[in-house]
């Protein structure tokens, strides 16, 4: 099987937001939290916008997780 070099890749951030991320006029969030499983950094989830829409969608109504 040949695999793609290509990624799609989805933030869960609002539109603002990630157009400024691609403009590079703001940097992506580090997360550095004591409960991340996967330690210090920036979470996407590939291939899934759907996941990607439910987190943004659930960080919005909990601002104090951002």
């Amino acid at each position: 099987m040949r695999l793609s070099s290509f990624i799609i890749a989805y933030h869960g951030c609002d539109r603002d937001l990630a157009k400024k991320i691609i403009l590079g006029l703001e940097p992506v969030s580090i997360s550095e939290n004591d409960y991340d499983w996967l330690g210090t950094g920036a979470y996407f989830w590939e291939n899934d916008p759907l996941r990607a829409l439910q987190w943004a969608k659930w960080i919005r109504s909990h601002p104090q997780h951002a």
